[in-house]
Order: C-alpha cells, then structure tokens, then sequence
C-alpha cells in the first residue's frame, strides 16, 4: 500500500476585521465627531482646541493607514515531501526560509521580551545552523505549544 503525502500548510495572521472602506467610514466618523467637539470649544473662545483636534485626526489616518499596511502580514509553514518551507511577509518584505525535512527540528523555548520580561514562549525551527522563529506576534504561548506538537508528529510521520 503506497502512501501519498499530499503536504500540510498552516498560515498565521492577524484577526483582520476591519475592511479598507470600513476603516475609511470609521476614520470619517471620528473626525466628524473631534472636529464638532473642537469647534464647540473654539465657539466659546478656547480656539486652540482646533489645531490639536487636527492632530488627533492626522493620528487616526496614520494609525489606520498603519494598520492597512500591515492588514497583509503572514507567516505560513508548508511540509511537501522533502521540504519545510517557512515564509514571512511583512508589509512589503517577503523571506523564505528552506529546511529538508529529514533534518529538520522543532523547539519551544523561552524568550525574554523587549522589556526583559521572561515567560514568553517561541517556537523555533532549525537545521544546519539556519534557525527562524514562527508565529512570534500572530499566535500566543498556548497556540505556539498546541502547534510545536502538531509540526513535530508532523515531522515524525516521514516515509
């Protein structure tokens, strides 16, 4: 009995919700809502409320425009035959990561975070002295546990 490994794939991304026009209608809304409160205060002669009103608003636009950027960030891991594949894509930057699958390993360990902070897991892949981290803001401890299982009977199961 021959049997056919078909690959397995998994992509992690952001919880994307908020659709561009969706965002623009929002970003409208609030703007409405900053600029008749800043005219209101100008009215009673407080008129320096309006250029900070103004900057609120420019954050908003940069902030939602930050978040479009960013709406198509993923990392995805793909097992064929032979291969891992790990990719990356960060706004416009695109890396691809290739391990043979015989010698490939995965790891859990902890990692101190930008604070110093210990007690944050990572889930690392590595083989012949490459080693890429997956998963780091698209998936918590428990999701990075539940998944090194996964990728490692994964990479058990070689014939």
């Amino acid at each position: 009995m021959a049997i056919t490994d078909l690959g397995y794939k998994i992509i992690a991304r952001h919880n994307n919700s908020l659709t561009p026009k969706a965002g623009v209608k929002l970003l409208l809304a609030l703007a409405g809502i900053v600029l008749v409160v800043g005219f209101g205060f100008a009215r009673i002669g407080a008129w320096l409320v309006l250029p900070f009103a103004g900057l609120e608003i420019v954050a908003f636009a940069y902030a939602f425009h930050y978040i479009y950027l960013h709406s198509g960030d993923f990392e995805s891991i793909t097992i064929q035959n032979d291969s891992i594949v790990v990719e990356k894509r960060d706004y416009k930057e695109v890396t691809t990561t290739v391990f043979q699958r015989h010698w490939a390993q995965v790891s859990l360990r902890e990692v101190a975070s930008v604070g110093g902070i210990i007690g944050k897991s990572g889930l690392f892949i590595r083989s012949h002295g490459k080693e890429v981290e997956f998963g780091k803001n698209f998936m918590n401890d428990e999701q990075r546990a539940l998944l090194a299982c996964e990728l490692k009977q994964k990479l058990k199961n070689i014939d």
